[in-house]
């Protein structure tokens, strides 16, 4: 999984100096551009060992630059700030009745084929990679014995995610707008052993979470 990742982060480097650096491009400036985004993320988990969950809300912003190689195709890298995570609830052997948030906060890189199905709207989709800069998790039970979740944090989950991303955009004049969803393919949690009640406790019931996120965003180009 370690080498998969670092395959996808290489080529995505590749892309990204590629679009930045190749003349062909040049010769069709005045239809690519640069501008800012930002919006709203529907974040939850692919898990199996959750018995319920609620999104979390959050927010996500950064820079794109859509580069036009024909009329009605560009590749668009974008590097982003984004927040994921989700309230997963459990009721099993090892937490018995448990309720806890997470809150991750990544950079996150897509490289995007754009196709301009009119002026006005476009489809995209590609890749994208994720480093997590930070893990923060709560403990909504009224169980205390579970307060020792709130000590794990990004040294506990995997650092680097990927996955495919799929979105619609519009564009008016110097408005971007639209929306994305991201799958993600890699399982970013780790065993962990907790403290519950004074016991050490073995258990799974982060390791096998996958993101899964919605977004709205709105731009401007310049």
């Amino acid at each position: 999984m370690k080498k998969r990742a670092k395959q996808i982060l290489a080529v995505s480097t590749v892309l990204l100096s590629t679009i930045f650096t190749n003349p062909v491009i040049a010769q069709d400036e005045n239809d690519s551009e640069f501008g800012i985004k930002g919006g709203l993320n529907f974040s939850n988990f692919y898990s199996d060992e959750v018995d319920d969950q609620n999104l979390r809300i959050g927010y996500n912003a950064g820079l794109f630059f859509k580069a036009a190689l024909t009329e009605h195709f560009a590749i668009q890298p974008e590097v982003l700030y984004t927040t994921k995570g989700a309230t997963t609830k459990y009721d099993n052997f090892f937490t018995g009745e448990a309720e806890f948030t997470q809150k991750f906060n990544y950079l996150e890189v897509p490289v995007l084929a754009v196709l301009n199905l009119t002026d006005n709207f476009n489809i995209h989709g590609g890749p994208y990679v994720a480093y997590m800069l930070k893990a923060e998790l709560e403990n909504n039970a009224d169980n205390d014995d579970f307060d020792a979740v709130e000590s794990l944090n990004e040294a506990d989950f995997e650092r680097l995610d990927y996955g495919i991303a799929v979105g619609v955009g519009f564009e008016f004049d110097i408005l971007r707008f639209g929306a994305r969803y991201n799958y993600g393919l890699r399982e970013i949690g780790k065993d962990q052993t907790l403290n519950v009640g004074g016991f050490p406790v073995p258990t799974s019931s982060f390791s096998d979470f996958k993101n899964s996120q919605a977004s709205l965003f709105v731009g401007l180009s310049f």
